[in-house]
């Protein structure tokens, strides 16, 4: 008698694993299609905090003028500050 339950939970056994396979199947597809924001984050907030503090890109316009050419040119310089733990990243140039 405990053979034929066997073989029959075997059988509902392999239904249930069929549609698990699916299901995981479909996971991965989503998982995959999901594109990445390029928010950054504060790397110490993220560790000390366990939030994800969003950085707030700061912006400084300043004009610059050769001695030797008297040209003028517009450079921005521009870094992230954490809105939390107001720490700032390297400038950048544009």
């Amino acid at each position: 008698m405990m053979w034929t339950w066997l073989g029959l939970f075997k059988f509902f056994n392999r239904i249930g694993n069929y549609f698990y396979y699916l299901h995981v199947k479909e996971v991965t597809k989503k998982k995959n299609t999901i594109t990445k924001s390029n928010k950054l984050y504060c790397k110490k907030c993220v560790l000390k905090y366990a939030t994800h503090e969003g950085m707030i890109r700061k912006e400084i316009k300043r004009k610059i003028t050769r001695p030797d050419d008297k040209k003028v040119f517009n450079v921005t310089e521009f870094s992230y500050e954490c809105g939390r733990c107001k720490k700032k990243t390297k400038k950048e140039y544009e």
